[in-house]
């Protein structure tokens, strides 16, 4: 089990799109699945963080990210294997250019 060390990034990320989710589009109901999914994967990323591939771009696998996939949603992370931590690091829509945002 590795510890997960969670960014203010990923927090706002999370956060902001919660929100969204709740008083743009009014669903409740999708944020609190949203959350709940997010919540399980990040568990699921510090019982076993090698699970999960590291990104496919190039600059972003350079500096060691791997991805989980929560619906349209990626998870990015660091994995420290000497500490036995995981730095989850942002939280963004799957369809954005993402290398802007890492």
């Amino acid at each position: 089990m590795y510890k997960a060390i969670i960014s203010e990034a990923f927090e706002s990320d999370l956060d902001s799109t919660l929100t969204y989710i709740r008083t743009v589009l009014f669903n409740d109901t999708a944020a609190d699945n949203l959350l709940d999914a997010t919540e399980d994967k990040v568990a699921k990323i510090a019982e076993n963080p090698t699970l999960y591939p590291i990104y496919h771009d190039d600059d972003i696998a350079r500096r060691g990210y791997h991805y989980a996939i929560v619906g349209n949603f990626l998870i990015f992370f660091t994995v420290n294997d000497e500490e036995k931590s995981v730095f989850i690091a942002r939280f963004l829509y799957g369809g954005q250019n993402i290398s802007d945002k890492i």
